[in-house]
């Protein structure tokens, strides 16, 4: 099922003309197509065999956050945003082998797609997604705890 965002722009300055390009580049990097003025698409991936494979962790959930991103930094207003899903994504990587979904990736290993112009660089695209990743903190993994530490901790 479809994932349709629509939006406006307040009082876009003519010399802002690219922003509204940009916009619409990035979506299509996604892999989102345009289905006329700022009104675009999501449907999946389509798979060799016909079918479309909607991924949200790489292709929705970046695309809206880029998006926000990009009219904060440039300080873009929107007017009106609409966002409409019926749609399921889903992940279950539980059984080796029987993979379904993929799981969410790297910038530099993002499947991406052309768009039908390159006013967003791919290089913003993948930089983007990697900086959100490191802004995280670098938090300590634990040391695995030992099977015969938790039997005797439970007093077995």
């Amino acid at each position: 099922m479809p994932v349709t965002v629509s939006y406006d722009l307040t009082a876009v300055p003519q010399q802002q003309n690219n922003d509204r390009t940009y916009i619409r580049s990035m979506f299509e990097r996604f892999h989102w197509r345009r289905v006329g003025g700022s009104v675009f698409r999501y449907d999946g991936v389509p798979q060799p065999d016909g079918t479309r494979y909607e991924d949200w962790l790489n292709h929705v959930a970046p695309a809206l956050m880029l998006m926000r991103s990009f009219l904060v930094r440039r300080g873009l207003q929107m007017s009106f945003f609409t966002i409409d899903a019926a749609s399921v994504s889903f992940l279950d990587q539980t059984d080796p082998a029987v993979l379904l979904g993929t799981a969410p990736t790297n910038g530099a290993d993002l499947p991406l797609t052309a768009p039908t112009n390159p006013q967003c660089p791919e290089g913003d695209v993948r930089g983007f997604v990697e900086a959100g990743i490191n802004a995280l903190p670098a938090l300590p993994v634990p040391p695995p705890v030992p099977l015969n530490a938790v039997v005797q901790a439970g007093g077995s």
